[in-house]
């Protein structure tokens, strides 16, 4: 919307300076058939260039650089200016991940001894009490029948095992996982790893759904993983009503803390003129210049100005991008006059 209104002002302006420059035409081409005596000509040159510089000096442009916006215009816009001030940004990391197991709580349920399955009791997704008898086996050393049971409480995620087969002591019947806690595994690049710590806090936010919870971080990967080259953040969370299956995609915000004292400014305060960073100071009532300066951290309100400004300058926190539109306005104006 902001580049559309830019646009127009700018066709504007171009329409505004071709009417005068037809104007200036049509008044030379009245004047023509008239004689004038020479005095009375270098009065009246005289008396045009005295316009001229008096027009100017009430242009946008009084200096270099230097904006004058009436206070009207100032009002329309709503530009308003704050102080350059001391404070410190508390930024955040946005990280992806996947719900997972709780590897913790995941058991393979396996023969003691070979044999024929005389019975399998469970089906996948059943749940599981611990130290029920979950298959029935006869052994082939004493040929007597003994229960397998659960060593914990849980659901079956997988199942091996049909009435008459034959089973060996290596052979995984059952997978069985206890899904009261989840890991929620974040992937993390190395340049932010230093900035995620053992108990700091994280909102999860399930992909595609409004469900969230907030979790503590119990393990970061000391080592990079090979395929992704990125480290694993974990968080364990309670899975309440089987709330977060394993498999969800979440988005999680990470609060990272503050960082280093420093200049700081409103974030929209800081624009891209002429492809670097400025933020618009004020030398006195509606006068206003871009200044280049070099930023450091940011978050959602603030940004970090690590050169350029000083403590205690007045500058616009809100019509930034207004005044950014005059600039380029005025100079796409001047340079259709040079080509005229």
């Amino acid at each position: 919307m902001r580049s559309l209104l830019v646009a127009t002002a700018v066709f504007l302006m171009a329409l505004i300076w071709t009417g005068c420059s037809n104007a200036e035409k049509n008044h030379h081409a009245d004047h023509s058939g008239h004689s004038h005596s020479e005095e009375s000509e270098h009065a009246d040159e005289h008396g045009h260039h005295d316009h001229d510089s008096e027009e100017g000096e009430h242009s946008g442009h009084d200096d270099e650089g230097v904006i004058t916006v009436a206070p009207e215009d100032m009002k329309m816009a709503e530009i308003t200016t704050a102080r350059v001030e001391t404070g410190t940004i508390s930024t955040s990391l946005d990280l992806s991940g996947e719900i997972g197991f709780n590897e913790d709580r995941v058991v393979h349920i396996t023969p003691r001894f070979a044999g024929i399955v005389k019975e399998a009791r469970y089906r996948i997704g059943e749940y599981v009490k611990a130290n029920e008898t979950v298959a029935l086996i006869e052994s082939n050393e004493s040929m007597t029948t003994y229960s397998l049971k659960a060593p914990i409480s849980g659901r079956i995620i997988e199942k091996h095992a049909a009435a008459g087969e034959h089973v060996s002591e290596e052979e995984s019947l059952y997978l069985l996982a206890d899904l009261s806690t989840v890991w929620v595994n974040l992937a993390v690049y190395p340049k932010d790893a230093d900035r995620i710590k053992q108990g700091q806090n994280a909102t999860i936010t399930a992909v595609g759904s409004t469900n969230s919870i907030t979790g503590t971080f119990s393990y970061v990967t000391p080592v990079m993983d090979a395929q992704t080259r990125k480290i694993t953040a974990r968080i364990v969370l309670p899975n309440v009503n089987n709330a977060w299956r394993p498999g969800t995609f979440v988005n999680a915000y990470v609060e990272a803390g503050e960082g280093e004292p420093g200049l700081v400014v409103d974030r929209n305060a800081v624009q891209i003129l002429d492809n670097e960073s400025v933020v618009f100071i004020q030398h006195e009532a509606g006068r206003f210049k871009a200044v280049p300066v070099k930023t450091g951290d940011k978050n959602s309100r603030k940004i970090k100005i690590l050169a350029g400004l000083e403590e205690g300058q007045e500058y616009v926190n809100n019509g930034a991008f207004e005044l950014k539109a005059k600039v380029v306005t005025s100079s796409l104006g001047a340079h259709a006059g040079h080509g005229h």
